[in-house]
Formats: structure tokens, C-alpha cells, sequence
């Protein structure tokens, strides 16, 4: 019997139960028991601590690293904080030949393994501090619970909980948006609160990183609810109506819609309702690590009253965030604040400046680049377009991103400010749909990540859909491993994943999806125009016959285990998938869109009558929301 020993802290002792049950699984017999108090001597152990001082890292507290010696099922997993102890015990396991592609216990792969093979030794540190998921799409409760448990064991640290409750996205979900053959379910009172406690429980049991909110403090912090992107009817009293943009002349919600209303922020009432909730959200909420203070998800819906016009957006938005740390220095908060340049935001200020750098982090938020290139392939040499209030077009390209990012990063740097900030992309969460093999995309997160020391990024938070494994889970499974460790190549992770996925399949399956993935255009599909494009329907024919490739490679693997079983089930049902979905696009590009929509009705029918299998992989919601709203009109 190995005794895995550790203090009463609740991370660790998770870390531990989670140590002796795959240990035990690999070995086929109890072989590991865990103990937080006092044990007999004689027993071999693998101790759990946690041993900042063994580490040179900035923070030890929000930085990563392990230390891990293991000899025929003695030694330690040693990490910075209690979260990376637990990291280090997956990280042993992976190193020990255990697979987590996806989240579920049908994306694992355990070895059998005699303890004396129980043998482990590295040390490492991430490489970058900010490796997490933001919820997206629809989801259940146990979509989110299974997906916040995989997380550490891809090396991801942190996780994002967006709005003031999640109800946004457990209510399409329960409700079956965009499901007609599903029966709602109920979901709201009780069980929404029940929802919402068990994740915040999960994030702390496992110590990752806690960042919330975002969206929503322009409207809750003066009383009204914003907790979706829908448009509402409301009577708004005069005394709100004042501290709401004038855009166009007129005070009043944005297009109808709460959360995409920005206020007044020259009037100081505005400023200080908003330092006021954000305080209050704090006391409410102990365990953020990271608060998220965002303005309105929209764009050109900034006040154009004449106070607000002396100063630019992202001034008025630097004078709002002195102000709030201000007010939470006055409480002893140390929660950091993130503030993100997104949409007119990523314009450089012009007269205003952050005065303490320990509070804030930056968050770069280029939602309207294009996905088929990386962030690698360009300089950001020029400047960033000057700013006219309400009227810039918002960066498209690579190029025009990188130069708001660098515009912004040289003039803090020349008031000698440095900041801690981290990309804010989004691959999959409405990308990824433009690629079916799912290999394209994670060529560009792979060559992304690369290059982020070089754009002075710390990192990644994916804005996804949690069910992004269909039909692969490569672009998670890659982000994860390659953010802890950016030195893996696309090859040895792709390998990797496709072997515990298929295995000895494994090499088929990926080279067919590489063939699937070089017939589609990840832009034609994310620029949302449903245009004649004779090139990219050129290239989406030669899919129609990889689809029924990929039909008979599923008959004919033979999986070995339950993580292989589903593989193949996925894969299974792909080709009818990719035949729909083909043949939708291909009428948009051929220009015949009336076409392209007759088959695009026939795909939403087949994943609705299909979602209750592909439910934990596919966002079923969410792939049929963005392709009503882009490309194909009405829902039908």
C-alpha cells in the first residue's frame, strides 16, 4: 500500500483522492490510500505540499510550477500553490501514460501499470499564467461541472463565470433553445441557485483561478437586470434615463438591449453606481480572483453629450477604473481588476493614465480578427487609426488589432507602466464551426500561443462553447497542453491526442480530418457573409467525398476502451454531418442560397434529432444560432 500524504487543505486532500484512484485504476488492485493525519511509518508515500519557496516565480500565489519525483510509487508532487499541486498530480499521471482528451469519464485513458513502474521525475513551470475557459453557448449543469473538472487536467488554472449568474446559459439549455424535439425543462428558483453554488464549488475545490462578471455592469449597477444579449421592453425612470449614453441625440437602451448600453460616464453619478456594485458584487462574492469590469458589448454606443465628447472612451474608462480601485483600496480589496480593449475600446487613450498597476490587468479582446491566419504572421508596426467618437470602424485584420494592442502597451509604457494581461480570443466560439475537422484551428491556437511573449500577452482565456469536442477535442486539448508547456510542437500534441482518441486508428482518423479540415475556409464562414465565392466552393466539393471516408473508417475501428468507444461514435455520425453542412455552405458559395438553406434546414433537424448523443460534444445551440443570424435568415 502507498500512502499519499498531504495537510487537511481541501485542494490538496482532493489532489489526493484523485492521485489514489487512478493509481489504484492503473494498478488493477487498491494499491494507494490517502492520509491526512497520522499513518504508519513503514508504508511507502508520495507526499503532496505545497512549497512556494522551492520555486523562483513573480507570484507564486497565481504561477504555476511543479516539482515531481516519483520512484516505484515513493516520492513527492510538490507545487507553488495548492492549485498547482493538484496540476502536478494530473501532470504525474499523464507522464505515467493516462490521457484526459475530454471532459467525462469517456475521455480518459488509464494504463495498466504495476507499482513498481510508478516513476516520475521533472520539474516545470507554465508557461504562461492566464490558461482558462469562459462559459459560452448552452449548458447543463453537468456540462459545466465535467468541463471544470478536466480543466486542471489539461493544465488549464482558471475558469470564467460570465454575467452576475450563469442563468444566461443554463436557461438556453433547460429551455432546449433551438430544439423543438426536446421538451423544455424546468429550470429557475431552487434549482437555479443550486446550479450556480455547485460551480462556484468546484472552482474553489480545485483552487483555479476565479474570474466573473464582465458583461453587465452598465445596466445592474443602476438597477437594471442584464444578464443575456436580448432585447427588452422597459419603462426607465428620468433619474436612470440621465445616466444613460446619448447616442443619436436620444438616452436609452442600445438597440433595446441592457447589456449593450453604455452610460453617461462623464456624469459623475454613473461612475460612482458603478464602484458602488462592483464593491458590493465583492463582498458578495468571496473566492473572485479576478473581476472582470467591462463596458457595453456593443459597438459606436458610447455617450455623445458634450461632456463625454472631451474625452475619448477608453479615457473616460481609465478615470472609472482609478475610481473603482479607489474604492476598493478604501475596503482592503485585493481582488485584481481586468479591463479589456474590445470593439472601440482598443483605441489607445489620450490624456488619462492608471495609477496603480498592481490592481489592474490587461485583457486584449480581438473578437473581430480573422481566424485563418495567426497572431504570428504579422508585425504590429502601424499605429492604430485615430479614434472619431462613434465612427472608426473597428480593427478587422491581424494588423489593425495588433497595432491597438501595441498603441495601448506604449503609452503606459512611456508613463513606465507594465502590466499583467493576457489574450482574450475566441476560437471556439464561433470560429471553430468554419472548420469541420477542427485541425485548422488548432494550427492557429498552436502557432498563436508561440508568439504570445512576443506580443506581450501572458497567456489565453478561450471565450467557448464548453461542448467543443465534435468531433475531435484537439483545439482544447492542445490550448491546455500547449499553455503549460509552449515548447510541445502541433505534431507531438496531435499525435498524442489522436492515438488516446483512436488508438491504433488514431493516425487515420487524424490524416482524414487534416484532408477535411484544408476544404473549408474559417473565414468565409466567421466574416458571416453568405456570398457567391467560387474558390471556397471549389475547395468545399472535394469534402463531400471525405465525408463518406470518414463513415468507413468508423466501421471499421475497433475500439479498445470506453474514451475510444466514443471516439468512434462521434466520428460515426460525423459524415452525415459533414455531408449537411457541406452542402449548406456550398450552396451560399455557389450562389445559390435559397439552396444552401433547404440543406441547411436538413442539418438543424439532423443535430436536433441527434443532440441527446452528441449533447456533451457538440453546442447544438449554438452552432444553429450562429448560422440563423450569419448566413441562413429566419428560424425556421
Amino acid at each position: 500500500m502507498i500512502a499519499v500524504t498531504c495537510c487537511r487543505h481541501p485542494t490538496l486532500t482532493y489532489a489526493g483522492r484523485e492521485l489514489c484512484k487512478y493509481l489504484n485504476r492503473m494498478a488493477g488492485i487498491p494499491s494507494a490510500g490517502l492520509f491526512t493525519g497520522e499513518m504508519a511509518q513503514e508504508l511507502p508515500q508520495i507526499r503532496l505540499a505545497v512549497t512556494p519557496e522551492e520555486f523562483q516565480l513573480p507570484d507564486p500565489a497565481v504561477d504555476d510550477a511543479v516539482s515531481i519525483q516519483l520512484k516505484s510509487g515513493e516520492g513527492f508532487i510538490h507545487g507553488s500553490n495548492p492549485r498547482a499541486v493538484l496540476i502536478g498530480v494530473y501532470r504525474a499521471l499523464r507522464a505515467l501514460g493516462c490521457r484526459f482528451i475530454r471532459p467525462g469519464p469517456d475521455g480518459e485513458v488509464v494504463p495498466k501499470l504495476p507499482v513498481s513502474e510508478f516513476t516520475v521525475s521533472l520539474r516545470e513551470a507554465a508557461s504562461f499564467r492566464h490558461r482558462g475557459g469562459v462559459i459560452e453557448g448552452a449548458n447543463s449543469l453537468e456540462n459545466v461541472l465535467d468541463y471544470i473538472e478536466w480543466l486542471p487536467k489539461a493544465g488549464y488554472n482558471s475558469f470564467f463565470t460570465q454575467f452576475m449568474d450563469l442563468s444566461c446559459f443554463f436557461g438556453r439549455w433547460y429551455n432546449h433553445e433551438e430544439n423543438p424535439c426536446l421538451a423544455p425543462e424546468a429550470y429557475g428558483g431552487a434549482f437555479a441557485l443550486q446550479c450556480e453554488e455547485r460551480v462556484w464549488q468546484e472552482i474553489a475545490r480545485r483552487s483555479l483561478l476565479h474570474h466573473t462578471m464582465g458583461h453587465g455592469w452598465t445596466c445592474e449597477s443602476i438597477g437594471i437586470e442584464g444578464r443575456d444579449w436580448n432585447a427588452v421592453r422597459l419603462d426607465i425612470s428620468p433619474e436612470n434615463r440621465e445616466l444613460l449614453a446619448m447616442v443619436g441625440g436620444e438616452r436609452g437602451l442600445f438597440d433595446g438591449v441592457p447589456t449593450t448600453t453604455n452610460l453617461c460616464y462623464s456624469n459623475p453619478r454613473a461612475r460612482k453606481a458603478i464602484c458602488r456594485y462592483a464593491l458590493s458584487y465583492l463582498k458578495a462574492h468571496s473566492g473572485v480572483r479576478y473581476l472582470h469590469l467591462w463596458l457595453a458589448d456593443s459597438i459606436h454606443s458610447f455617450c455623445e453629450c458634450e461632456s463625454c465628447r472631451e474625452k475619448t472612451p477608453s479615457d473616460w474608462y481609465l478615470l472609472l477604473l482609478n475610481e473603482l480601485d479607489e474604492c476598493l483600496a478604501a475596503e482592503n480589496i485585493d481582488t485584481r481588476v481586468v479591463f479589456l480593449l474590445y470593439l472601440d475600446l482598443l483605441f489607445p487613450p489620450k490624456s488619462e493614465m492608471l495609477h496603480n498597476p498592481e490592481r489592474f490587468v490587461l485583457m486584449f479582446a480581438p473578437i473581430s480578427r480573422p481566424f485563418g491566419q495567426s497572431l504570428a504572421d504579422f508585425a504590429p508596426s502601424e499605429k492604430p487609426t485615430p479614434y472619431l467618437l462613434n465612427q472608426t470602424p473597428i480593427p478587422r485584420t491581424v494588423e489593425e488589432n495588433l497595432a491597438c494592442l501595441r498603441g495601448w502597451q506604449e503609452y503606459l509604457e512611456k508613463a513606465g507602466l507594465h502590466f499583467d494581461s493576457f489574450d482574450f480570443d475566441y476560437y471556439l466560439g464561433r470560429a471553430h464551426y468554419g472548420d469541420p475537422g477542427y485541425c485548422a484551428i488548432s494550427r492557429i491556437i498552436d502557432k498563436d500561443i508561440e508568439h504570445l511573449s512576443r506580443l506581450g500577452l501572458n497567456g489565453i482565456l478561450s471565450c467557448q462553447e464548453l461542448r467543443a469536442f465534435y468531433p475531435t477535442g484537439l483545439p482544447c486539448y492542445l490550448m491546455g497542453l500547449k499553455l503549460w508547456d509552449a515548447g510541445l510542437s502541433y505534431e507531438q500534441i496531435a499525435d498524442e491526442y489522436f492515438t488516446a482518441a483512436y488508438g491504433r486508428g488514431g493516425g487515420e482518423v487524424r490524416a482524414l480530418l487534416e484532408k477535411i479540415s484544408r476544404c473549408f475556409d474559417i473565414d468565409y464562414w466567421f466574416n458571416g457573409r453568405a456570398a457567391a465565392n467560387s474558390a471556397c466552393a471549389a475547395k468545399m466539393e472535394q469534402a463531400l467525398p471525405l465525408a463518406r471516408q470518414a463513415d468507413a473508417l468508423s466501421a471499421a475501428l475497433q475500439p479498445e476502451n470506453d474514451c475510444e468507444k466514443t471516439s468512434r461514435s462521434h466520428l460515426a455520425s460525423f459524415g452525415e454531418y459533414l455531408t449537411l453542412y457541406t452542402r449548406a455552405l456550398l450552396g451560399c458559395a455557389g450562389g445559390q442560397p435559397e439552396e444552401g438553406k433547404r440543406w441547411w434546414e436538413r442539418f438543424c433537424r439532423f443535430i436536433r434529432e441527434n443532440e441527446t448523443a452528441l449533447q456533451p460534444a457538440l453546442d447544438a445551440f449554438r452552432i444553429q444560432a450562429v448560422g440563423r443570424h450569419f448566413f441562413f435568415g429566419n428560424k425556421q
